[in-house]
């Protein structure tokens, strides 16, 4: 009982670390994002990878409609079930990429419902440069063999679409009154550019710190109690 204080207040120690460094590393993400746009290199090493997160490239060439990813069924805004388009990109110098183009409503999860989403054009694709998505414990494991993804691995659809392990996630800087509009019509409506980056080091740490004096406070009264007496 004693060494409970001292391991539960460590604990909120370290998530108060957790929660400096976590911060630091939004700030640095949030700055990479506002450089202005680059053209996304060919060939991007793993280990540059993680470093140019959250940077903002820009990409000319073609989808490939026909190799279309669905990722979910994912839910947006209050509750709106749909899907999340991955689709390849064929690239001006012949690279071919994944780009996280956005959602779309559950009903328009066929092409057949969605036609003005099927660019077929040459165009300029600008986007985040993103990893795996992170995922829970109760995530089940994508079945490329049945079509069936629910989560984004970038390692893994490329194995799976042919294309080189980079993805571009599509912004959006739309405003939210035409969300509608594009949800009707198919439209994978993107991100808006802003990093988002789960940090719940704050809450970890006050609810560690909180069992720390609670059990502090507890072992102290058990200290203070009277032994009883012991009848004879």
């Amino acid at each position: 009982m004693a060494t409970i204080p001292l391991a539960t207040f460590g604990l909120g120690t370290w998530q108060v670390q957790r929660l400096r460094w976590k911060v630091n590393l939004i700030h640095d993400l949030e700055e990479r994002s506002e450089l202005p746009p680059a053209i996304l290199p060919k060939i991007i090493r793993p280990e540059r990878y993680p470093q140019l997160e959250y940077r903002r490239f820009y990409a000319r060439g073609t989808f490939l409609h026909d190799r279309e990813i669905l990722v979910g069924p994912r839910t947006r805004g209050e509750g709106s079930v749909g899907y999340v388009v991955v689709t390849p990109f064929r690239r001006d110098n012949g690279q071919i990429i994944l780009v996280k183009r956005g959602w779309i409503p559950l009903d328009k999860k066929e092409q057949a419902t969605r036609p003005e989403s099927l660019v077929t054009d040459e165009v300029i694709v600008e986007g985040m440069l993103r990893q795996d998505e992170m995922r829970n414990a109760f995530s089940p494991d994508n079945e490329p063999e049945q079509h069936k993804w629910f989560n984004v691995d970038v390692a893994e659809m490329a194995a799976h679409a042919g294309t080189s392990a980079i993805l571009l996630e599509q912004l959006s800087d739309e405003s939210p009154s035409v969300f509608g509009e594009l949800a009707a019509k198919g439209i994978p409506i993107g991100r808006p550019p802003v990093v988002e980056v789960r940090n719940m080091h704050a809450q970890y740490a006050f609810t560690w710190y909180s069992l720390s004096a609670l059990t502090a406070i507890m072992l102290a009264m058990m200290m203070r109690r009277p032994a009883r007496k012991r009848i004879v």
